[in-house]
């Protein structure tokens, strides 16, 4: 354990480190500025303007040059901002109780910043910066799921596919969101079709389509389904969901949620709503919905309005 003093010492540090940082970003305006940018960068993307997109981020990545935020064995700095990613942080990443954990999100949120950075790169076509970005969005918030599967995309997209894989397997971990496990899916897709496993990549879009809904994803499922048809002799009838849960058990993989995500939601929500905490034990009632398939959701809706129904013929 650190004394009193040592802890006295890293907060004094953090606090001068936070004002320095401060300073180099009043030349964007500062947080609100930060935030700007971001907002200004996403929606030339959207439009599929890549060079708007970087020239409107650039500034923003010149401020962070030299940032005086460096971990040691001390200290650990970290730019969270998520509610849920702070707990799984401390669940999952906090090891040791001899270092510190300093939150800088309020200050800059660098892993925001370093995730835009990265997608921008990467429509540009400089894939290598992109995996640079993408690797420091993750250092700063490795409890995120969006960064960690992100990576993976890059990785896969590098031909690193053992990286590829274990950084997907790392983002499953952490995933607290279907469009988080969608995406772990479609990049675990293209690390077995490279790998020439045809009826595991088969299998990932099976799972892709367990836990979405989005035309979009579905349409995208419905070709891959028939891309890899052309290449395997499978019988779309045997799938099971015990084939496909032996087959991700082969790799790591838990064709899933995390047991340990669902019973840390389960466990905050039931805290929250026992100490009268309404606006926070929503918050975790809104997650535990996500953390199901698409036909428990269906089926939940479907109790709801059977539940509805009785108590209106009672009435």
């Amino acid at each position: 354990m650190l004394s009193v003093e040592d802890a006295k010492n890293i907060e004094d540090l953090f606090k001068i480190k936070s004002a320095i940082m401060s300073k180099k970003l009043d030349d964007v305006g500062g947080l609100n500025g930060v935030m700007e940018i971001l907002d200004l960068s996403l929606d030339a993307r959207k439009h599929e303007d890549y060079k708007k997109s970087l020239k409107i981020i650039e500034p923003l990545m010149a401020a962070l040059k030299d940032q005086p935020f460096v971990s040691n064995d001390a200290v650990a700095y970290v730019s969270i901002s998520d509610r849920m990613e702070k707990i799984l942080y401390h669940q999952f990443c906090q090891t040791s109780s001899n270092r510190q954990v300093k939150n800088i999100s309020e200050v800059c949120p660098m892993d925001w910043i370093y995730r835009q950075y990265a997608l921008v790169l990467l429509d540009s076509g400089d894939n290598s910066s992109a995996l640079k970005a993408a690797t420091e969005a993750v250092r700063w918030n490795p409890a995120s799921a969006k960064c960690r599967v992100m990576l993976a995309l890059f990785c896969g997209a590098a031909e690193r596919w053992e990286d590829s894989l274990k950084e997907t397997i790392s983002a499953m971990k952490f995933a607290y969101l279907s469009t988080d496990l969608v995406h772990c899916f479609r990049s675990l897709r293209d690390y077995f079709i490279y790998k020439g496993l045809l009826k595991e990549a088969v299998y990932c879009s099976f799972l892709r389509a367990r836990f979405s809904s989005s035309h979009d994803v579905l349409c995208e499922i419905l070709n891959d389904m028939m891309m890899l048809a052309k290449g395997v002799d499978f019988d779309y009838k045997s799938v099971s969901d015990e084939a496909m849960t032996g087959s991700c058990k082969k790799f790591g993989i838990t064709p899933g949620f995390n047991p340990e995500v669902i019973a840390i939601v389960k466990r905050c929500y039931e805290e929250a709503f026992l100490a009268g905490k309404g606006e926070k034990a929503n918050y975790f009632a809104q997650i535990m919905s996500d953390l199901k398939t698409e036909q428990e959701k269906r089926n939940a809706i479907s109790l709801r309005q059977l539940v509805e129904r009785s108590r209106n013929i009672v009435s």
